[in-house]
């Protein structure tokens, strides 16, 4: 863990291998087939990788959607990918404030999350630029799926901490 507000080395072998953790669950839980991230990948992004326009003050992280320029191979249709952009100074202030560093833990609760939202908006046709209510009511939705895919995985009291933090973050 990095005092600089920046994930170490260390801390993103951890945050790769609860992605990994994640997907697999995430898969399990709406039955998508075991190659569902190797067909339809996402990019997993830090503050370090993206421009200050995707800065969001107050999240652990969010999804971007990435849309890549037509191939003229491929009959001039582009294919929309999605990214998590995961905000280490927000992660990183929430561990030191709680006094246990749980990386694991808040990473996986946070990237089961974004990689629900790219499920939604890829298999159920979930509305990515929807109205701040539609939004919100998403959240709602989406923390559901979260608590019941991580269900027994993690402990509940440490999820609903971090969603409390998420909640308080965003003030």
């Amino acid at each position: 863990m990095s005092v600089s507000g920046l994930f170490t080395k260390s801390d993103l072998e951890t945050i790769t291998r609860a992605a990994r953790l994640a997907e697999n669950l995430t898969c399990d839980y709406f039955d998508l087939p075991a190659d569902e991230w190797k067909t339809n990948p996402y990019r997993m992004l830090t503050i370090k990788h993206v421009s200050r326009d995707f800065h969001i003050d107050q999240v652990f992280a969010h999804v971007v959607r990435i849309q890549s320029a037509p191939k003229a191979s491929t009959s001039n249709i582009s294919k929309d990918m999605y990214g998590v952009v995961l905000q280490d100074p927000y992660i990183l202030r929430e561990l030191f404030r709680s006094g246990s560093y749980e990386l694991w833990t808040l990473v996986l609760y946070v990237l089961t999350h974004e990689l629900t939202h790219i499920v939604r908006f890829k298999k159920f046709n979930v509305d990515f630029f929807s109205s701040f209510t539609g939004r919100q009511d998403e959240e709602k939705i989406v923390d559901g799926y979260t608590r019941e895919i991580l269900n027994g995985t993690v402990s509940s009291r440490n999820i609903d901490r971090y969603i409390k933090a998420g909640i308080s973050n965003r003030k």
